[in-house]
């Protein structure tokens, strides 16, 4: 199996000395409700590998999945009862990140750890490797796929910031004026609106564009903690945005990355690596945090309680079934891919 990473442990932990402003008058987080650990039914789908980065489900038929290992990237078409390598062309197996076009499913992106992309036409059959001028080979962190535009894709590569091809891979530019943090982690896309792009920084915090990439403006205001993780763009109101912090747990915003107040009133950890929301009823929210926490929100942030995934190891993933929300799925940095069909409500 193979082990979470040693350096986001210890960033984590230093994260831990950071912290977003809170709305109550003095300044202060309002106080943490008690959390009650709830049984929650989990079931370990044997990947065969030990650490899974990236999580994408076939919205046309669900029970097909991909997962990213350090193997490569795995595809099981019965809900991860059974999983095969789709491996035939990757330049390099250690895979980090996965996107989906949302509207061709059977087109796949595949992000490395060593900057480069690959991508998929036919589920993962045959991947060709993209080229993209970055300025090092350092692992890819995040890649999105415009959902009205196949041909138009966003990737972050720290060092290089956001690369865009409006191709559909052939040819990359950097999009990266105003940009001050080239170190990007997340990428999100407004779904009504794509020329609304998102990123969260290692350093400089959250950064938006109305431009597809064109021209990036810092958007902190209520923010502290400037290392953003992960962010998650709720679909049917998408100015509501919420990012994963190190330090100070889930930040939110409802005029779309303006203004921000934290989110995380029960939450047991604030050093949280996803988040994930339920697209048929995005009140409800799942969030991962340090030492194999996770912790879920019924009421689109204002509470949490601590869910137990039947793991102790790091969660860096989330991904939850769209036709059918109740079924959620972990990848975990050493204990490989769990599920659960009831919610995580046991």
């Amino acid at each position: 199996m193979t082990r979470p990473s040693t350096s986001f442990a210890l960033l984590l932990v230093t994260a831990l000395l950071t912290s977003c402003q809170s709305t109550s008058p003095s300044g202060s987080p309002p106080p943490a409700k008690s959390a009650v650990a709830t049984p929650s039914a989990w079931m370990r789908q044997e990947a065969g590998v030990g650490a899974i980065r990236a999580i994408v489900i076939d919205p046309r038929t669900t029970s097909t999945i991909y997962v990213a290992t350090i193997e490569g990237v795995l595809k099981s078409t019965n809900g991860g009862k059974e999983w095969r390598h789709v491996t035939n062309g990757l330049s390099l197996r250690d895979i980090r990140v996965l996107a989906m076009d949302p509207q061709a499913p059977d087109v796949l992106y595949a992000g490395a750890a060593n900057g480069l992309v690959s991508k998929s036409t036919d589920g993962g059959g045959q991947w060709e490797a993209l080229s993209i001028p970055t300025k090092r080979r350092v692992p890819v962190r995040a890649i999105v796929v415009d959902p009205k535009d196949s041909n138009t894709v966003y990737t972050a590569i720290p060092a290089s910031g956001v690369m865009k091809t409006s191709d559909g891979g052939t040819s990359w530019r950097a999009v990266i004026e105003g940009l001050t943090e080239l170190d990007v982690r997340a990428l999100a896309i407004d779904p009504s609106a794509p020329a609304n792009l998102y990123a969260g920084t290692n350093g400089k915090g959250f950064f938006k564009s109305t431009d597809g990439g064109a021209t990036w403006q810092q958007s902190n205001a209520g923010l502290a903690n400037f290392v953003l993780r992960a962010i998650a763009v709720d679909p049917k109101t998408p100015q509501t945005l919420y990012v994963a912090t190190s330090g100070f747990g889930v930040c939110k915003s409802t005029d779309g990355g303006t203004n921000w107040a934290t989110a995380a009133n029960g939450l047991a950890s604030k050093v949280i690596a996803a988040i994930a929301i339920d697209p048929t009823s995005p009140t409800t929210i799942y969030a991962a945090a340090a030492g194999g926490a996770l912790a879920k929100t019924s009421d689109a942030g204002a509470n949490w309680k601590s869910i137990d995934p039947e793991t102790r190891r790091q969660i860096w993933t989330i991904a939850i079934d769209p036709k059918e929300p109740r079924t959620v799925y972990l990848g975990t940095g050493g204990d490989g891919l769990f599920k659960t069909t009831t919610g995580a409500e046991g």
